[in-house]
């Protein structure tokens, strides 16, 4: 099974990585930690923190590379003065901005494991920053570090060590995780050796730097057992060669994509992927399987309904009773006593790692053993026995509360934007497997309801709801323009905005 990800460093080239990402998630591959160096390290930053392939894809045919060189001064003075032709902070900032819009500031705030690679010249080692040994550090900054290229860009101090480019000792870092549940995605031109000697300064100094970058991860390469390595050739790019134009980029990422579309022709390889597909009258849900998880495993569901209320750009938020945060308006969905007799044949039982009360009781919130996830999960979208609407919990935040009138809100409509998926994974939160299911609904009101709604935004007296921009939920509720944690809003809050991710 493909459990891990881990990216090849390749500068520019970085972007063929992206199309090889793009064909595996097509193929249902989720990684539960990726880790990569210099532009390998870029890629997976963005996958942990949230990012589609094809977010990325966009960002990067938006961007132009070379932009984002702030040369730090003349030449050979800068290499003197700074040892780098540029500063590197244009591209740190880009980095951080993009990555403060999916919530992430810290290498603690990555959704998913992340490692990043970089190489301490203070101490001649290779540094592995993650967030067990650095969760406060910006993964930016870490960014940074790693794609620190010598000569090109400054090196960065962390602490009393300097940090350079994590290629310079490993530019495919195999051995930050299991190799047995790793995929590679390394960057191999079929031109890189040459069919004769060097010849001349230029060409004998390019050879032995190509060969002290390239030699260990050869070597790690024939050593080291992985689950699979997809390797993509990069044609003639330059590392460097950082002013590309749009027919450039594409012509990087179709390379990375045929080439991972030519290792999942295997269907060894696509076996891996492990992928549980249960469909439904009119849907069906993905999720991804572990070859540990036996029939036996019970397996913790938490499925919800979500409502996306918004008016002019922002959304409504309403304070949690369990949680001190603010967090969408909605909750877990209900089972009804028709489904009871159909879940004990099952094995379903309630969930026993959050108390249960008057409230909680029959929430679909709920433990499945492995052997009846299929058969749960059919019933589940056969949309009986169960809520299939968010309205009971709309109505106990919003309306029973006082927030909202009765009189304008008696009745609402909603409608169906998706459908969010995640799990089959281990949360070590409870410390077992976990499926997370929310049905993401959005509030269709009437012009009095639109008035009331106005009205609850322009008012100071409702101290349970507030509003937030977009770019507030995905930093969860850090204010980039005053530097300040204004409040804490939930993780799942930004799936009223995604809509669907089956």
């Amino acid at each position: 099974m493909y459990k891990y990800g881990v990216f090849q460093g390749g500068g520019v080239k970085g972007i063929a990585l992206v199309g090889a990402l793009q064909v595996a998630e097509s193929r249902g591959i989720s990684f539960e930690g990726v880790g990569g160096a210099s532009a390998g390290a870029i890629v997976a930053a963005l996958y942990a923190a949230g990012y589609s392939a094809g977010e990325m894809r966009l960002i990067l045919q938006g961007m132009q590379f070379d932009s984002l060189l702030d040369r730090a001064s003349l030449g050979r003075l800068a290499l003197a003065k700074n040892l780098g032709l540029y500063r590197g902070k244009l591209f740190q900032n880009w980095i951080h901005k993009h990555l403060l819009d999916k919530g992430v500031r810290y290498l603690k705030d990555c959704p998913k494991q992340l490692r990043i690679v970089a190489t301490n010249l203070t101490e001649r080692t290779l540094a592995i920053l993650d967030a067990e040994s650095y969760p406060n550090l910006e993964v930016a900054e870490a960014i940074r570090m790693s794609m620190s290229i010598p000569f090109v860009f400054e090196p960065v101090q962390l602490g009393r060590n300097l940090m350079v480019d994590g290629g310079v000792l490993s530019n495919f870092p195999l051995s930050l995780f299991d190799g047995n549940e790793t995929l590679g995605f390394r960057l191999h031109s079929k031109s890189a050796s040459l069919p004769f000697a060097p010849e001349g300064y230029r060409e004998y100094l390019l050879s032995i730097m190509g060969a002290m970058l390239d030699g260990r991860d050869n070597y790690d390469v024939q050593t080291k057992k992985l689950a699979g390595l997809i390797e993509i050739d990069p044609g003639d790019f330059s590392s460097t060669q950082f002013k590309l134009s749009d027919s450039e980029k594409a012509n990087l990422y179709e390379r990375g994509f045929s080439a991972s579309s030519r290792f999942f022709v295997d269907p060894v390889n696509t076996n891996r992927t492990q992928q549980l597909i249960v469909r439904g009258p009119e849907s069906s849900i993905g999720l991804k399987t572990h070859p540990e998880v036996s029939d036996g495993t019970e397996i913790r569901f938490s499925i919800s309904a979500l409502v996306r209320i918004e008016i002019d750009g922002k959304f409504l938020l309403t304070k949690g009773n369990r949680i001190e945060q603010f967090q969408p308006v909605g909750g877990v969905l209900k089972t009804f006593s028709t489904a009871h007799a159909k879940l004990g044949n099952l094995g379903v039982k309630a969930d026993s790692k959050i108390p249960i009360d008057q409230d909680s009781r029959d929430d679909l919130r709920v433990f499945v053993p492995r052997r009846s996830i299929e058969a749960f999960v059919q019933w589940y979208l056969e949309g009986r026995g169960r809520e299939t609407s968010p309205w009971r919990e709309f109505n106990e935040e919003l309306v029973e509360t006082g927030v909202l009138s009765a009189e304008n809100f008696r009745t609402a409509a909603f409608d169906y934007i998706g459908r969010r998926v995640e799990g089959i994974r281990w949360t070590p939160h409870f410390q077992c497997y976990e499926v997370l299911i929310a049905e993401v609904f959005a509030l269709v009101p009437t012009l009095k309801q639109i008035e009331e709604l106005n009205a609850l935004r322009g008012s100071s007296n409702a101290p349970g709801v507030m509003w937030a921009s977009p770019e507030l939920i995905r930093t969860l509720g850090y204010d980039s323009a005053s530097q300040r944690q204004l409040t804490r809003i939930s993780d799942h809050s930004s799936w009223i905005l995604d809509g669907a991710v089956c």
